[in-house]
């Protein structure tokens, strides 16, 4: 008998800056949405593959149901992309991603089917967990061996801290500038106001006066009636700082979702001599953990004791690293000429066709032997060995 949940999921919102700051409401705020797609985004498109490491040599294993899991069909529902879109926009946004894990007889992985994070509650028994899935087609429970389990940064090593809930002050402010700015312009950008007047208005007076300013338009200017004045009582949005409030939100979401405010289209720091920089500082320190996450998963639960020693998970992340042209030119040339990467390594990593089998021939610099490079000694040194030799006899 499994007991009562001690992580239940939470579906009410928290409240801040007089809004509910519910999952659904932060991706109103174009930030938050923009931040969230462009994490999913990033890492669905990482070529991912299942790798064997042996005697130094890498291996991809394409036949492995792993390999076939991850690059091409994780369940029947939907493809590749899609489902990685779905795990991450669930762990940048609840802080926790699951996905059923389904078995053939033989004990292989043969289905993944991801769950809203908000119908997973998890439960711990002694020195096991269990999940609940609360409603929907999965609804029941499964153990940990059973579901993908991906977690953010954690203060228990059971559930992820959820980022939107954890930081709703900070979103919310966002959403009621974005708000504020809204009604704002509703209402034809004027200001609110007062109408003064010395006089002592009747009810058909008073109703006469409302109904004739009722016809004008936005831009209208009315012909005020009785001594009436129109004095607005409410500040400017340059005086309210909207501006500058927008700009300090958007800075707020990239520090949660770990993400450049440039790719948030907020550039009011950023030059083109260093946005290429912050793009590896983005795939380092934001998109790198998450991978690792990802791999590391699937590595515990999806993977064989035997085969956890010599197989690796891997999101590949040489695309995003890739600089400019210029700058891989330079790059692949340094290492043709000082031969860890031969001229058909290089060209698979472009994207190129394979040329002939002498493309596949590691080039050395000119000032070593290859008994250097490969540790034999130079020749000097065996020079030197044979002397010692003669004289010895």
């Amino acid at each position: 008998m499994i007991p009562i949940d001690l992580y239940t999921p939470s579906y009410k919102g928290d409240y801040a800056a007089g809004l509910n700051v519910s999952h659904d409401a932060a991706t109103k705020f174009s930030a938050v949405f923009c931040a969230m797609r462009t994490r999913a985004e990033n890492i669905a498109s990482l070529p991912k593959s299942v790798v064997k490491q042996t005697a130094g040599k890498k291996e991809i294993l394409y036949s492995h149901p792993v390999n076939f899991l991850l690059t091409r069909k994780p369940n029947s529902l939907m493809n590749v992309f899609t489902f990685w879109e779905f795990m991450s926009y669930y762990v940048d946004g609840w802080g926790n991603a699951y996905a059923i894990i389904e078995r053939d007889g033989h004990g292989d992985p043969v289905n993944l089917f991801p769950v809203e994070s908000y119908l997973v509650g998890v439960t711990k028994v002694k020195r096991e967990l269990w999940y609940k899935v609360y409603s929907g087609d999965y609804k029941g429970t499964y153990a940990a061996y059973d579901i993908l389990h991906f977690k953010l940064f954690t203060k228990d090593g059971i559930k992820g801290i959820d980022p939107i809930s954890n930081m709703s002050e900070s979103i919310g402010l966002g959403l009621a500038a974005q708000h504020y700015n809204a009604q704002f312009f509703e209402k034809g950008g004027h200001l609110k106001g007062v109408y003064q007047t010395d006089q002592s208005l009747g009810d058909e007076q008073y109703s006469k006066l409302m109904e004739h300013m009722s016809k004008f338009k936005n831009f209208d200017t009315p012909l005020l009636e009785y001594g009436i004045k129109y004095a607005p009582i409410s500040i400017s949005p340059e005086a309210a700082q909207l501006i500058q409030q927008r700009t300090f939100s958007i800075q707020d979401i990239s520090r949660i979702f770990n993400i450049p405010p440039h790719m948030l289209a907020e550039n009011s720091h950023s030059t083109f001599s260093n946005i290429e920089q912050q793009d590896i500082q983005f795939v380092k320190y934001s998109i790198r953990p998450s991978v690792k996450r990802f791999e590391t998963e699937i590595e515990d639960k999806l993977l064989f004791e035997g085969e956890k020693d010599i197989i690796d998970i891997k999101f590949n992340l040489d695309g995003l690293l890739r600089g400019d042209t210029a700058t891989r030119a330079a790059y692949y040339h340094s290492a043709i000429q000082d031969g860890w990467l031969n001229r058909n390594e290089v060209r698979d990593r472009e994207n190129l066709n394979r040329g002939p089998k002498e493309l596949d021939e590691y080039l050395y610099p000119s000032n070593l032997n290859l008994a250097e490079i490969l540790g034999l000694g130079s020749k000097k040194d065996k020079d030197d060995k044979n002397n010692k030799s003669n004289n010895d006899e």
